[in-house]
């Protein structure tokens, strides 16, 4: 596979350059590497660097690249895309926990943004403020500056808690608490499961 690039920037990718050569009639005609003085691509000639300088014709370069590179960049550029997507809403917290290994893992010191999305202990939580995490502001941990994603596939969810009434529990919500199952009792429940609001499923 070649990388056709003009100025830096790539032009496309093709498995066989088309070499081209003047002719004596002034076109130009296609030949094989050695005799070439440039490629046509997408209907237009290019001289190639290295070669006899042809006048008017606006310089690129071939630069062999393995297709497994491209790959592994086609699927990393996706990857980033993924992640953007989730963190701006764009893509549902089910999908996005369908593909935890595609989001960096929760470090510090790191300047967290709202809505950034890290992976922790295997679960994905988004970060509720602007922040820079410390060793013991684990997302597990830290309730106001990181909220699991809920993972609608999961009948029982771990509870986290609500940072206001946009997050707040449904009556009849489910949730996993303290190694204990609860279903919320009420509208807007703010609460934590044992305090106020919830009832202990035991069956």
């Amino acid at each position: 596979m070649y990388r056709i690039v003009k100025d830096g920037t790539t032009l496309g990718l093709t498995e066989q350059p088309n070499f081209v050569e003047p002719l004596e009639n002034g076109a130009w005609g296609l030949c094989v590497e050695s005799r070439a003085h440039g490629i046509a691509w997408e209907g237009k000639v290019y001289g190639l660097a290295g070669k006899s300088a042809m006048d008017g014709l606006e310089l690129v370069t071939l630069a062999f690249v393995d297709a497994g590179t491209l790959t592994t960049e086609a699927v990393a550029v996706q990857s980033i895309l993924f992640v953007n997507a989730a963190e701006s809403g764009a893509v549902d917290d089910t999908t996005a926990n369908e593909h935890v290994d595609l989001f960096a893992a929760w470090a510090y010191p790191i300047a967290y943004k709202t809505g950034n999305i890290r992976k922790y202990g295997g679960q994905l939580y988004r970060c509720l403020q602007d922040h820079t995490s410390q060793a013991d502001w684990t997302p597990d941990v830290t309730s106001s500056l990181w909220k699991a994603t809920a993972d609608p596939a999961e009948e029982w969810p771990v509870w986290s808690q609500p940072q206001g009434a946009h997050d707040a529990y449904a009556k009849g919500a489910k949730v996993l608490h303290s190694g204990k199952r609860w279903t919320s009792d009420v509208d807007n429940n703010v609460w934590e499961p044992g305090v106020y609001g919830w009832t202990e499923v035991t069956e």
